[in-house]
């Protein structure tokens, strides 16, 4: 693709690809964790203003953006004519690598994407221990578009080991509509 996109969640995802081709040749594969991880999987419903990714090697990281235009400002590698803003927060994925999702682009390309199970509970965390009421409503909508596909025993043993557990059978009671037909102790 030789245009970039206009949406905002097309060029994120574009610029990833793009950054993915770049890091392969390192045998680095960068995931796409966060806010816009949880706009993927909401069809672009939530907004960030950034675009969070987990790669194993930062500076190799960083030095492949710089190559692509980008410059550091803070934590953060920014695009200006993109209007992109980049930042690596860990080295290490908050999940299981195995359950990283890859997910090809319209031109043939493809990003990676941490799991959703993983995401959901990313959220419930920031939902619980920052009574993040907005990861609250974030993660019942992760949990109400996924449902019916989510593998519910490794989601649940998760939310245990995380102590989140009370709010995702909350949450999936709200989602399904009972109080105790789904929940799992």
């Amino acid at each position: 693709m030789d245009v970039v996109p206009e949406d905002i969640l097309e060029r994120r995802l574009w610029v990833l690809a793009q950054l993915t081709n770049r890091l392969a040749q390192a045998g680095i594969r960068p995931i796409l964790v966060g806010g816009t991880a949880v706009a993927l999987y909401t069809a672009g419903s939530y907004f960030t203003a950034d675009m969070d990714i987990v790669a194993s090697n930062r500076r190799l990281a960083a030095q492949a953006l710089q190559e692509m235009g980008f410059q550091p400002e803070g934590r953060h590698w920014v695009h200006q004519e993109w209007d992109i803003a980049v930042e690596i927060p860990d080295t290490d994925l908050a999940g299981d690598p195995k359950r990283v999702v890859q997910v090809e682009l319209p031109d043939g390309s493809c990003v990676y994407c941490i799991g959703v199970e993983d995401l959901l509970i990313d959220r419930l965390n920031a939902a619980v221990h920052w009574r993040s009421l907005e990861d609250r409503r974030w993660a019942k909508e992760l949990l109400k578009l996924h449902n019916r596909s989510l593998d519910r025993e490794y989601l649940w043993s998760r939310a245990q080991q995380e102590g989140v557990l009370g709010l995702l059978n909350e949450l999936q009671s709200e989602v399904s509509g009972t109080d105790e037909e789904d929940e799992v102790d």
